[in-house]
């Protein structure tokens, strides 16, 4: 058994070694490939590792067979450490079991995300019809949790968009976030951003060439823009005074908008944009539009959706919030709290 560990624990070395060294390792595999067809067969007996005796018949010197034993057993003992790796290590059952954990912990997660979601908007559907008249005093500061989420949403856009020798930075991707309360006033506010605010006013923002009412008339709640010129030449886009052009005059940068909806009972109690841009890099490099929509995919599978989640749960605490202001208990909270709930700045 101890020569079994052993044996194992050297093939997983020697896999190791072969990743470091692989400049020598590939010399050497084209060497043994070409060892008996080429090496051996013309050069064999100049090289003294084959010599051919007086009935014709060739044969292997002591130098020859000793070479021959170590170019054969050097690539049985490479194709063993790599099969052996492979079986070890990216088929280990710790692992598996380490990802089966995190998986299973990503799922149960998000079910605790929708089970309260569902909590809050039934919540204000009840407030809103009469059903419940004592409206809860939430002090979790929902404005100041969103700030937060749009800033790990920017790092996590970031780290995906990363291509090999192309990335943006956080300050080079600005996202903001646009709501309002169809049941209370068609008013729109933008939420607060840990980043400096960039991009139209609200008001410009209800222009019908942007990209902000395209998403809200769209029968898609994604629209992903890999060029900004593109959008503004398919009326989706109005130029603000932080875009840049290149020397012919075209728009950089990429634009994408995600509309989010908090129904119940098919009423709309909460709306809200997110807008994610950039004014220099594209959001993908390249022009193929495969890699651009794998790119828009992920960007919805893995950002929109995880992060949409903990969006709802805060627009539904900051309407909870905005309904107590209105109620008159609310006369007993501080005026930060006040402004906070209100995104106003102090």
């Amino acid at each position: 058994m101890n020569m079994i560990k052993c044996l194992k624990k050297l093939l997983i070395r020697l896999h190791e070694w072969v990743q470091k060294k692989w400049l020598i390792v590939s010399v050497l595999m084209s060497t043994s490939s070409i060892w008996f067809s080429l090496i051996l067969s013309f050069w064999g007996e100049k090289l003294h590792f084959i010599v051919t005796d007086a009935s014709g018949k060739r044969q292997f010197t002591f130098l020859g067979a000793i070479l021959t034993i170590l170019v054969v057993g050097f690539s049985c003992l490479l194709a063993m450490a790599q099969r052996y790796y492979e079986y070890s290590k990216l088929n280990n059952d710790k692992d598996k079991r380490k990802l089966v954990v995190l998986e299973n912990v990503d799922i149960e997660t998000n079910k605790i995300c929708d089970n309260k979601y569902i909590t809050l908007k039934k919540r204000l559907w009840k407030i809103k019809n009469g059903q419940i008249v004592d409206i809860p005093q939430i002090v979790s500061n929902p404005c100041e949790q969103l700030k937060h989420i749009l800033d790990k949403m920017n790092n996590c856009l970031c780290k995906l968009l990363y291509q090999k020798e192309y990335s943006i930075n956080s300050d080079e991707l600005y996202i903001s976030l646009y709501y309002n309360f169809p049941m209370e006033n068609n008013v729109w506010r933008q939420a607060d951003s840990l980043s400096p605010e960039k991009g139209l006013t609200i008001d410009e923002l209800m222009d019908e060439k942007s990209t902000f009412s395209k998403v809200l008339s769209s029968k898609e709640p994604f629209l992903f823009y890999n060029s900004k010129e593109q959008a503004r030449k398919l009326d989706s886009y109005i130029r603000d005074g932080e875009d840049r052009i290149n020397e012919n005059d075209e728009l950089k940068g990429s634009i994408a908008c995600y509309r989010i909806v908090v129904k119940e009972e098919k009423q709309e109690l909460i709306k809200a944009v997110l807008s994610i841009t950039t004014y220099n890099k594209r959001f993908v490099s390249s022009d193929n539009k495969k890699i651009i929509n794998n790119v828009k995919f992920n960007m919805d599978e893995y950002i929109f959706k995880p992060f949409i989640k903990r969006i709802d749960i805060e627009l539904c605490l900051l309407y909870l919030a905005t309904l107590y202001n209105g109620s008159p208990k609310f006369s007993g909270v501080s005026q930060s709290f006040l402004g906070a709930i209100n995104g106003d700045d102090n």
